[in-house]
């Protein structure tokens, strides 16, 4: 609902924005209305992960789909939203701390044709669920390939029950030596919710991660036990959520400069738009390409050097919803705990109203 003190339209537009996926769930992006036309886009850099995503470049890439997302927004309203990063963007020299950092301005650049767009960003979400033991359609796979290839990356799949079942144990193999490192696991302490999934919120959570409370509460507090025989067995209950998997995915492409980070979570988003047209979810398997030895196995197995995102995809039941923040507005309210500094103010030519 927007606040009294909200330029239109940026509080309508903001109730779609913030269903955008982000990494861990940690919702960094915010608008912050200048006037009925114009926003700044920023990240707050507490809500970053620099820990797992070295050099920023994860969490930055969903600028991108962020982006994407408010335009979506836009054309759900009938309004022609434009999205554009600064170029200035150093993703490695962001460091740790709080406040925001400016990434881009949100013109509403005039009207376009009102398209329903509320139903598929609610319908897209991240499935963890076992899949239907099926295979997905060859002309999915083709919108696939193409929504990636009109990005300059490229999506391969790859149905070999070989490669499947190798990738999913790598995975969790990922996943239990990433949860052995001090201060990657503190960082991911911050953003675990082990109770109830509220309509409302952030982080991961137990319902939609499709894990027991108790054992999210053991591997955070006690890692090492997993590596325990009995405990173990944990990981081949993890593998059996995983049944019904038929393909495994990797994008390739442009992953290190700003502009190419944010053109590839344009990209993402689309993909993951077109995958849910199509009634196919996904789960990304981002802990193994931050994982050393996995993303050497990923590049060995797939004969690569640019890849950046792997996935499994399929159809399954309709997975539990991820909350989401109740806005992702900052008024002028809640501006002055952050100092912005004066060149970010200038370099837009625009000046606030």
């Amino acid at each position: 609902m927007m606040r009294a003190n909200e330029p239109e339209p940026w509080g309508q537009l903001s109730e779609l924005a913030r269903l955008a996926p982000t990494p861990h769930n940690t919702q960094p992006f915010r608008i912050r209305p200048w006037n009925g036309r114009v926003a700044q886009i920023v990240v707050l850099r507490e809500r970053m992960l620099p820990v797992e995503d070295a050099g920023n470049r994860f969490v930055l890439a969903s600028f991108g789909i962020f982006a994407e997302t408010l335009e979506c927004a836009g054309r759900h309203l009938g309004l022609e939203v434009r999205v554009t990063a600064y170029r200035e963007i150093l993703p490695p020299v962001i460091e740790p701390s709080s406040g925001p950092v400016v990434l881009g301005l949100a013109e509403v650049v005039g009207r376009c044709a009102v398209e329903d767009q509320r139903s598929i960003l609610d319908a897209r979400r991240t499935s963890r669920l076992p899949y239907e033991d099926r295979l997905v359609t060859p002309e999915a796979l083709t919108e696939f390939e193409h929504t990636a290839a009109s990005h300059g990356h490229r999506f391969e799949s790859f149905a070999d029950p070989a490669i499947v079942r190798d990738v999913l144990r790598r995975n969790v193999t990922a996943l239990l030596e990433n949860n052995l490192k001090t201060a990657e696991l503190e960082e991911l302490r911050r953003w675990i919710r082990i109770a109830d999934t509220p309509p409302v919120g952030d982080g991961l959570w137990a319902g939609p991660m499709n894990q027991p409370r108790l054992e999210m509460r053991l591997a955070l507090r006690f890692p090492r036990l997993f590596l325990l025989p009995g405990i173990a067995r944990a990981g081949a209950r993890y593998l059996r959520k995983q049944a019904g998997t038929r393909h495994v995915a990797i994008l390739r492409g442009p992953f290190g400069s700003w502009p190419d980070l944010v053109d590839a979570g344009r990209m993402l988003m689309r993909l993951w738009l077109s995958m849910t047209r199509h009634g196919v979810y996904m789960l990304p398997f981002c802990s193994m390409i931050t994982n050393a030895s996995c993303n050497r196995y990923l590049r060995e197995q797939f004969s690569a050097d640019d890849i950046w995102f792997i996935l499994r995809f399929g159809y399954s039941a309709m997975p539990p919803k991820a909350p989401r923040l109740a806005s992702v507005l900052l008024g002028d309210d809640d501006w002055p705990a952050y100092a912005l500094p004066k060149r970010a103010r200038l370099r837009s030519g625009y000046s606030p109203t």
